[in-house]
């Protein structure tokens, strides 16, 4: 965390709390998974972290639905201390671990999940890219769609290629996706893959009974984060773009009855390329009520429905306390 002591300060102080007062902007929030996680690259927060936060938003905010969000936007009837917390991707423990919290303070709570990692259980992407990567085990990378040999001397080295793996990733089709993540798992064998999920089960996505059990037993919405986590981007196919958007919507409410009308774009920052035209329309045409990104603008009565924006949630209380109250941006 970026300027710790002073942000420490402002909130020991009660600058935080003038600042509060001050910046009132309706705010979606979104985690991740909810766990005590082995390293720092992890997107599981600290569940004592986690449920302090959410003590916090019941208190200072008023914590609603993501039902009643859409219910005020569509009426320009917010007061501007409305909180939505949302999840992405659909990790096993938004169900074992974050739900439990979340239901003993009576929050309501959206999970936006990806179809087919919930249906064959297959890890994310970038989640296999840093598992491969950065086993110590592995001296050497191969992924011949990417004409790519290394070794991995280092973990300086193992990061940097880490790191550019990644970046082709989020910006690639599907299909180039698919094929980098079999080529990375095919550097180990079949044990040895097996042993490094069981090592790294802290990101496992949900099964459908999961899934259901979230949406039966807890005050939750479930939400299309598309059926692959797909990046809508100009590397995608329209048909694709389509296939994703329409196909994730469908599942879903085959397998819950019910409808599911709120979505998440996956990586979600449009004004960098993550959403293009084309997926607004196809998202609208779907049915979908509401699209959001991970863009944290300013909400108004003007806000596009279909870039609809959010704001992340930070793993230290100091820090997640500051980001509230200075973002979106303050305007005087």
């Amino acid at each position: 965390m970026r300027n710790s002591k002073l942000k420490h300060n402002l909130v020991e102080f009660g600058i935080s709390r003038a600042l509060r007062f001050l910046n009132k902007n309706p705010r979606v929030i979104f985690y991740h998974g909810v766990d005590f996680a082995e390293n720092n690259h992890s997107l599981h927060i600290n569940p004592d972290i986690f449920e302090q936060e959410i003590a916090f938003l019941s208190k200072h905010y008023e914590v609603i639905s993501i039902h009643e969000y859409e219910n005020r936007f569509r009426n320009n009837q917010f007061n501007g201390k409305e909180i939505v917390v949302t999840f992405d991707d659909g990790y096993k423990n938004n169900l074992t671990i974050a739900a439990p919290i979340l239901k003993s303070l009576n929050i309501p709570f959206t999970v936006f999940i990806s179809t087919n990692h919930i249906e064959n259980g297959n890890y994310f992407p970038t989640t296999i890219a840093r598992m491969i990567i950065r086993n110590n085990n592995l001296s050497f990378v191969k992924i011949d769609c990417l004409k790519l040999k290394a070794e991995l001397k280092n973990n300086m080295q193992r990061e940097a290629i880490c790191d550019a793996v990644i970046h082709i990733l989020k910006h690639s089709n599907i299909r180039l996706v698919n094929e980098i993540c079999h080529q990375l798992i095919e550097n180990i064998s079949h044990d040895e893959y097996e042993e490094l999920c069981h090592f790294h089960k802290i990101e496992a996505p949900m099964n459908w009974e999961d899934v259901i059990k979230l949406h039966t037993e807890y005050n939750c919405t479930i939400g299309s984060h598309c059926k692959d986590h797909f990046i809508c981007n100009i590397y995608q196919t329209e048909e694709e773009t389509k296939t994703q958007l329409k196909g994730s919507k469908q599942i879903i409410e085959e397998k819950l009855h019910a409808s599911c009308d709120y979505l998440a774009y996956p990586n979600g920052i449009y004004n960098k390329g993550d959403v293009t035209a084309y997926a607004q329309h196809t998202a609208k045409e779907a049915g979908y009520k509401l699209a959001f990104t991970t863009v944290t603008d300013r909400l108004s009565a003007k806000s596009n429905p279909m870039l609809m924006p959010r704001c992340a949630a930070r793993f230290e209380m100091d820090d997640f306390i500051m980001k509230l109250v200075l973002k979106p941006k303050i305007q005087f």
